[in-house]
């Protein structure tokens, strides 16, 4: 759910802007659980430590993305494009608590290691991904794994350009930038989006025998979209007949 301008905050962003604003080693479990309106306990049970509740939202993320990466017939192209820009969007539909967090990991090295360890996961999950819909090859190993860690440090480097300016129109523009900077990367790796197989679309049209096709008819077929094909019915013939032949007809040429 998109926080609304001047909406109260929820827990994870109050106690990451409270970390920012006081200072992460000033400010205690105890004070953090008093904003929220919990026992300390309670905050323990729910959030963990201080630092668990600064990644509290990603476990969540993680899980939406997995469930994403596991839809049916979705390819390497399109599956990155569209987990990439799930995890942004997240962000963007959280704008205060990405901006306290990226204010908070300016000033806490060992925030910023934990970081960095969360991006190791959403690698991992696209590896894993990747190694399921690549086509099995003597280097697939080693473009999941590229192609992965690529995937994230774009992500990370479009969420850093972002939270410069953390504008909701800035970051639409920057959720469509993303997914063609992905499909620019699977292209450098070999990886292709992949489009579907065209239906073989074909205009019937059923003519008695002796019809003869003049200049105009030419054009009309030369300009149409789908395929002309015309089936000659002779006389008192099966027009379902004829169109069964013509068929087999045009399957056999298409085969050879």
């Amino acid at each position: 759910m998109k926080q609304a301008d001047g909406a109260q905050e929820d827990v994870v962003t109050r106690s990451i802007r409270m970390l920012a604003d006081h200072g992460y080693l000033e400010t205690t479990v105890e004070q953090l659980a008093q904003a929220a309106g919990i026992s300390r306990a309670t905050f323990f049970r729910k959030y963990g430590s201080k630092e668990d509740i600064v990644f509290a939202d990603h476990a969540a993320t993680l899980e939406r993305l997995e469930l994403l990466l596991e839809r049916p017939g979705l390819g390497a192209q399109a599956g990155l494009a569209e987990g990439a820009q799930l995890v942004f969007r997240h962000h963007l539909d959280h704008p205060g608590r990405a901006v306290a967090r990226h204010d908070l990991l300016q000033g806490v090295e060992s925030l910023r290691d934990r970081e960095i360890a969360m991006s190791s996961r959403y690698e991992r999950v696209f590896h894993a991904f990747l190694r399921r819909v690549l086509p099995a090859s003597a280097d697939q190993g080693v473009t999941a794994v590229a192609l992965a860690s690529s995937t994230v440090a774009v992500h990370n480097a479009f969420l850093r350009t972002w939270l410069r300016d953390p504008g909701a129109d800035h970051g639409e523009r920057l959720v469509r930038s993303l997914h063609r900077r992905v499909a620019w990367l699977c292209s450098a790796f070999g990886v292709v989006a992949h489009e579907p197989a065209r239906p073989f679309a074909a205009d019937i049209s059923f003519v008695p025998a002796g019809v003869r096709f003049g200049q105009e008819d030419d054009a009309a077929a030369s300009s149409s979209g789908a395929a002309p094909i015309v089936v000659v019915v002779p006389e008192g013939g099966d027009p379902a007949e004829a169109a069964e032949q013509a068929a087999r007809s045009v399957y056999e040429a298409l085969r050879g």
